[in-house]
């Protein structure tokens, strides 16, 4: 599993072999949610407020968001960018 980032208990992850829109992976103890990482919504799952609240402060941050959405593109090559 590549792990972009781990705070308070946050694991953000990116995926090979995933499908667009592009997405990461947010975990926090039992729950997951799928975060578009262009519009930064929830395309799926669930995570309790204050842990979506960190997530989604930590994606607007421009060089974070950046981050995720190249090594989205560079783990699955086959998908165009759009």
């Amino acid at each position: 599993m590549p792990v972009f980032e781990f705070f308070d208990g946050i694991v953000i992850s990116v995926f090979p072999r995933e499908h667009l829109p592009p997405h990461c992976h947010a975990q926090y103890a039992e729950y997951e949610a799928l975060i578009d990482i262009r519009t930064l919504t929830v395309l799926a799952g669930r995570l309790p407020a204050k842990a979506l609240k960190k997530v989604i402060t930590y994606m607007k941050i421009t060089q974070n968001q950046q981050d995720l959405l190249e090594t989205f593109y560079f783990l699955n090559p086959q998908i165009k960018r759009i």
